[in-house]
């Protein structure tokens, strides 16, 4: 009957070193989660800043494009108002 006591003792203290590298692996797991849920975020809001930074760049570039492809147009319709080449 103590062998048995003895073996059981020694299970139930077993099993709670398991219950505890459990929860301790498991406060790991969260921890780590969160830090890769929080990566996320700052890299989701770094890639909006840069998509709006971009948008804008595109933005100024298509303007600029387009002003300068009115002078080029307003030059050429000129040279062909004038064939003479008197601008």
């Amino acid at each position: 009957m103590k062998e048995q006591e003895q073996f059981l003792q020694e299970k139930i203290k077993a099993l709670q070193d398991n219950i505890a590298s459990l929860r301790m692996s498991r406060r790991v797991l969260m921890t780590l989660m969160e830090q890769a849920r929080h990566e996320r975020e700052d890299e989701n809001k770094r890639l909006k800043k840069e998509k709006q930074r971009l948008q804008k760049e595109n933005s100024h570039y298509a303007k600029a494009l387009w002003e300068k492809n009115q002078t080029i147009c307003a030059l050429e319709k000129r040279l062909q108002e004038n064939p003479a080449g008197e601008l």
